[in-house]
């Protein structure tokens, strides 16, 4: 497995707001997109520096509170990701699940720390 790139993930209860203040801190929007939850999540950056702020979600079989939710680690192979978890000892939470531009996979590393693994799909 070849991790790409590596970003934090805020939940935030109002995300429109949380960029807002990062804003003041040099981000920028770079895009945003709408989960198959339904909560809006926004990519913010300054310059290589990456942060993703997704909506809180209070119901439905994922449920993502506001506060520092652990990061993002995009990959190259989300299959070869799960074979590397298990063997590991990370424990592996949900997925892969299939989203509209990527595959996911949400896991907890051997410190209880959340990580979801995203292959990008064209």
């Amino acid at each position: 497995m070849k991790v790409k790139s590596m970003y934090p993930v805020i939940v935030s209860e109002n995300p429109e707001k949380t960029m807002e203040f990062y804003e003041t801190l040099g981000f920028t929007k770079k895009h945003d997109l709408t989960t198959n939850m339904g909560s809006r999540v926004y990519i913010i950056a300054n310059g290589d520096l990456e942060i993703e702020l997704m909506e809180a979600v209070k119901d439905g079989p994922y449920k993502y509170p506001a506060g520092l939710y652990g990061f993002r680690m995009n990959v190259d192979d989300i299959n070869v990701a799960v074979e590397t978890f298990k063997q590991n000892g990370g424990t592996i939470l949900a997925g892969p699940i299939d989203a509209a531009t990527s595959k996911l996979l949400i896991v907890q590393d051997v410190d209880g720390i959340n990580i979801t693994l995203m292959q990008h799909i064209k």
